[in-house]
């Protein structure tokens, strides 16, 4: 250590001092707000998704056609195919049979083919 030559920058440059560290806290607060900033899409809470029952209830509330289609709906989205007379009666604009797909709804778990 004692070979080496002396810094030739002023001491106060040479050692760091409560500016400095006054500095790097800003600049770690502005990096924290940084990563808040891009996380916070990936943190936010997100509304649950209605149960089957929720939406044949709501569906329920809707005139016979748009309940059919609504109905319809559900079913397909479960994995589910519509029995060829209630298509029939859904192109035709008819109210067809909503306690059958309900069952049909209700007895299919999701994803199972």
């Amino acid at each position: 250590m004692a070979s080496l030559h002396p810094p030739r920058l002023p001491e106060s440059f040479a050692a760091a001092g409560w500016d400095d560290f006054l500095a790097a806290f800003g600049l770690g607060l502005l990096l924290a707000a940084l990563v808040v900033a891009l996380a916070m899409p990936a943190l936010r809470r997100r509304p649950r998704r209605p149960r089957a029952a929720e939406r044949i209830a709501a569906a329920a509330k809707l005139p016979a056609p748009e309940r059919l289609l609504a109905l319809s709906r559900l079913l397909a989205e479960r994995g589910g195919a519509l029995p060829a007379d209630q298509r029939a009666a859904l192109y035709r604009g008819e109210g067809g049979d909503p306690a059958r797909i309900e069952a049909l709804i209700l007895g299919r778990k999701r994803g199972a083919r």
